[in-house]
């Protein structure tokens, strides 16, 4: 009484009833039936071996699978498209739905609904994400050590007050000696500019001396601009050299194509399909392969050797990099060599990944039930991280304790004095031919014959009373010993004249 109520009432359960009902008697019927199951080589989430003259399906979807043939056992036999590709209506693995060829395809495929017209899906397995899979870089994508604090725009605008700044100071300068008196002996050469701009930077100080107040907020303005910015330079460069972390130089899919990137990826894969659709802008400027090749063969021959990107779903590639860090941990190398793979964090494609049937796949509706009920437990999540270790395997940033300075750090401080040293030498020898030349200029007076009695040493100038009229006449004084001599009268009335020993020496 009261279960007829409550399906009554809640139409829901009810609902529930009816698919139970429905479920167990699919069941009933799939025991002892033969299907065909279609998959494709994706390793570990699914592919097939070659035994004793047929395919054997392994991997977790088929994990599923089995499951499934354990509640309600029937019989199925493997197919492989002979292209191996997700292909279409008459290619692939789609192909082999579309003709009918497959009751079921067991692998993790991603849905695509302009293929809805001529396949089924089943519930969403889970979400794949294909990433960036390439070699480790050296030096992060930020720069090197002493260009890092601040962006490229930031740098630009620095350049920019730099040059200008030096021009607007001479020519206001310049101004201000045509129309007003007080900066006459301030020079409005632009040498004289620049070299205060310089000595601003390095705090050195200049020898220009500014008098008036307009004048003074200009060098003021300039020296306050310089102190803020030094200080937020030294302060960001010490970040960056103990805290940064590190960047690729990819951080979006465009950049692939911006920067010019060679990737390769696997022939027929999802990134195959996408990059005639949603990829094409994004990869466009870059250069593609898609290849048959072991994900070994990829790993070593392509990406290591020719420092290409791998374009792969995230499970296969976070495998590889686990593999390789135990191999190289198992040789007690040093956590900086262990890594020398590196992943993005971010997709470049992400897609619903699921099942397919054919059209009108009489058991559709019991393998989603199933299949949901996997995905919603976490089984799905689970089988697909199943082997990987919980922590992230040589992460972005490998966290290190200490960080020594390399040569790529210093890079930009090596150019700068190699070329101050260049420009030094260089103004040396224009200085020395200017030299030269004005050497050879100058005019050369002829010189006169002289008799041999003639003194060669050059002749003494006048004495420098005589160059001026006379500022007291003495010549109606007296002259003790023949000679002038200063006399300064006292406030009471006395003369002070020469002392009596300077008139001896001077008489002797």
């Amino acid at each position: 009484m009261f279960s007829l109520l409550n399906k009554t009432c809640n139409p829901y359960l009810a609902n529930l009833a009816d698919d139970k009902i429905v479920i167990n008697a699919l069941g009933r019927d799939l025991v002892g039936q033969h299907l065909t199951i279609a998959t494709t080589q994706n390793p570990p989430l699914n592919y097939a071996e070659w035994e004793n003259g047929k395919w054997i399906g392994k991997g977790i979807a088929f994990e599923f699978i089995k499951y499934i043939q354990d509640r309600y056992p029937f019989n199925y036999t493997v197919t492989v498209p002979p292209d191996i590709v997700l292909g279409n209506k008459t290619a692939g693995v789609f192909g082999l739905m579309g003709d009918q060829k497959a009751d079921i395809a067991a692998a993790f495929l991603p849905k695509i609904d302009a293929y809805n017209h001529f396949v089924d899906y089943s519930p969403t397995l889970d979400v794949g994400e294909w990433v960036v899979f390439m070699k480790r870089p050296i030096q992060s994508a930020t720069g090197s050590g002493l260009l890092a604090p601040f962006t490229f725009e930031v740098w630009i605008l620095i350049l920019i007050f730099l040059l200008g700044m030096a021009p607007v100071v001479s020519f206001f300068i310049f101004l201000h000696k045509k129309l007003c008196p007080g900066e006459q002996n301030l020079p409005s050469h632009i040498f004289s500019a620049l070299w205060f701009v310089y000595g601003a930077i390095v705090k050195q100080g200049s020898t220009m001396l500014p008098s008036a107040d307009s004048t003074r907020l200009i060098f003021a303005t300039w020296w306050i601009f310089i102190t803020v910015l030094t200080a937020f330079y030294t302060a960001n460069l010490t970040a960056f050299l103990t805290l940064s972390v590190f960047t690729l130089p990819v951080a979006k899919p465009e950049d692939i194509g911006d920067k010019g990137y060679t990737w390769v990826t696997d022939r027929g894969n999802t990134i195959e399909e996408a990059a005639d659709n949603v990829l094409k802008d994004a990869l466009k400027g870059s250069k593609g392969h898609y290849v048959y090749e072991s994900r070994d063969s990829i790993v070593y021959d392509i990406v290591m050797k020719k420092d290409y990107l791998y374009l792969g779903e995230k499970p296969q590639v976070d495998h590889i990099m686990y593999r390789e860090w135990l191999v190289r941990a198992s040789e007690d190398l040093l956590e900086s060599l262990r890594c020398v793979y590196v992943i993005t964090t971010w997709p470049v494609l992400a897609r619903e990944r699921v099942f397919l049937y054919k059209k009108d796949f009489k058991f559709k509706r019991l393998f989603d039930h199933i299949i949901l009920h996997l995905m919603e437990g976490g089984c799905v999540k689970y089988k697909v991280r199943f082997g990987l270790p919980k922590a992230p395997v040589c992460p972005l940033d490998l966290k290190s304790i200490e960080r020594q300075l390399r040569n790529t750090d210093f890079l930009l401080t090596y150019y700068v004095i190699s070329t101050g040293y260049g420009l030094s030498f260089l103004s040396f020898v224009l200085e020395f031919l200017f030299g030269l030349i004005c050497r050879s200029q100058l005019y050369v007076r002829e010189e006169k014959p002289r008799s041999p009695f003639q003194s060669t040493s050059p002749t003494l100038p006048p004495a420098y009373h005589t160059l001026f009229d006379a500022q007291y006449n003495h010549t109606n004084g007296e002259k003790p010993n023949g000679n002038d001599y200063w006399v300064e009268p006292t406030h009471q009335g006395r003369n002070v004249g020469p002392r009596p020993s300077i008139l001896i020496q001077y008489a002797q």
